[in-house]
């Protein structure tokens, strides 16, 4: 896969998570927040919780994870990217390390919570990431 080609599909994937944070960030906002009800049951597989309404506890921890993803959709797409184009091993080899941390702690808190169904899309994504920005 050519350098070019990686780095327009992890600009993808900084789109992909840009999108996403953005719907999870409306869990607070009650009378929006169908979207951040969607994505939380669609993670939590099987679907069934879409009426539910969200606990202080979920649209708080929900807030605290969506700036997250929005922080790396901006360091995938500002700086990994264009790490990529230059073939910066050194960048790509931190990042590499960090989407190993975030894999392990996020999927192995997710089983322990017993929403092993998390642990499967992370797995997807992982496996994208370090695909993409595996150097030449």
């Amino acid at each position: 896969m050519s350098l070019e080609f990686r780095a327009k599909l992890m600009q993808v994937v900084a789109i992909g998570f840009m999108l996403f944070s953005i719907l999870w960030a409306l869990a607070p906002y009650v009378s929006i927040n169908l979207p951040a009800r969607f994505i939380l049951d669609l993670i939590d597989w099987p679907l069934g919780n879409l009426s539910a309404e969200l606990s202080r506890d979920v649209k708080w921890l929900s807030s605290i994870g969506a700036g997250l993803l929005v922080a790396l959709s901006i360091f995938l797409g500002g700086i990994v990217t264009p790490a990529i184009l230059a073939n910066d091993k050194r960048t790509i080899k931190v990042t590499k390390i960090a989407i190993v941390a975030w894999y392990i702690i996020d999927s192995a808190g997710s089983i322990a919570s017993g929403v092993a169904s998390n642990a499967v899309f992370n797995s997807i994504f992982f496996l994208s990431l370090i695909h993409i920005s595996e150097p030449t």
